[in-house]
């Protein structure tokens, strides 16, 4: 299916200001994902950019867990949608979600080359050594993702799926089911 032009319009750059942002929006079905809007935004004047992908529907809030065990396991697919929080306790990560999030498409492995890029110097003098060897398939961690939209998901057989339950007062509490 080709994708759907939904929103189309000419909006007030946030960056210059100036009313040449072209803003379109696109609904894509993207089979077991589900339905997905695709912006692409580029201001005329500034050529500001703003990409994205946001899933269109939501699902239950849950908790994904893929024990990560050797080079193969670096290769294994996963989305994480903008409401997906990312953890990796072995080696001390924590990505919290925000509203301006965008949803990424990539492997194990690409989530770790991203936080290595994004520590960019703080990595100096061995410091990010532990997410180094685990990038290198040295070193076994687990990988979860806390998605309150609940549309993240990692294509592997190895994956945990739990609910994750949302409380008032933002206390959130993790049940399995046995069901």
């Amino acid at each position: 299916m080709e994708p759907k032009l939904i929103f189309d319009q000419r909006l007030k750059c946030p960056i210059c200001g100036m009313d040449t942002l072209l803003a379109k929006d696109y609904l894509y079905d993207a089979g077991e994902v589900g339905e997905m809007v695709l912006s692409n935004w580029e201001c005329e004047n500034c050529h500001y950019r703003y990409r994205d992908v946001k899933p269109y529907e939501h699902s239950h809030p849950k908790r994904l867990e893929l024990s990560v065990e050797n080079e193969e396991d670096l290769n294994i697919i996963v989305y994480r949608s903008p409401f997906g929080n990312l953890i990796i306790p072995e080696l001390s990560i924590e990505v919290i979600s925000k509203d301006v999030s965008q949803g990424s498409f990539t492997t194990v492995e690409g989530i770790l080359d991203e936080i290595l890029e994004n520590l960019g110097s703080l990595c100096d003098n061995g410091r990010c050594q532990d997410i180094k060897n685990a990038k290198d398939g040295k070193k076994k961690f687990t990988l979860i993702i806390e998605d309150t939209s609940g549309t993240s998901f990692i294509k592997s057989k190895k994956q945990k799926l739990l609910n994750f339950y949302l409380f008032p007062l933002n206390c959130s509490l993790l049940l399995k089911d046995y069901f």
